[in-house]
């Protein structure tokens, strides 16, 4: 298994939060999107690790971990001027923890379900 990790939107130079909204990385394998993370850059020199995401065929394979290190790559080349902030789930907060990150609060998700559904 050949993956192949590619950025995408990946600022030259240090990114203006009015210009720049977010870039990202795409792990491709045999020419198929099998995963992806990406960061949104926020006013006052702060990051946003946003979404992450590996095809459940693929998981268990290290491409996570394949993302992590290509967007940390980057911000250690580029943005270590930056704070880091992410909203994370059980499944990855201990990653997160063993990154020198720490537990800034703890928020639930809630939902709403439609009261009807649209018809077109």
């Amino acid at each position: 298994m050949n993956i192949e990790i590619i950025g995408f939107r990946l600022p030259t130079i240090t990114p203006d939060p009015s210009r720049h909204s977010s870039c990202g990385w795409i792990a491709i394998c045999d020419s198929k999107e099998v995963g992806w993370c990406n960061m949104s850059f926020l006013p006052d020199n702060t990051l946003k690790f946003e979404d992450s995401f590996v095809h459940p065929d693929y998981r268990g394979r290290g491409i996570y971990k394949m993302l992590w290190n290509k967007r940390m790559d980057y911000y250690n080349s580029h943005l270590t001027h930056y704070k880091i902030i992410s909203y994370c789930k059980p499944t990855t907060l201990k990653h997160f923890l063993n990154n020198g990150f720490t537990i800034k609060e703890n928020i639930t998700l809630v939902e709403r379900l439609p009261v009807k559904n649209v018809v077109t």
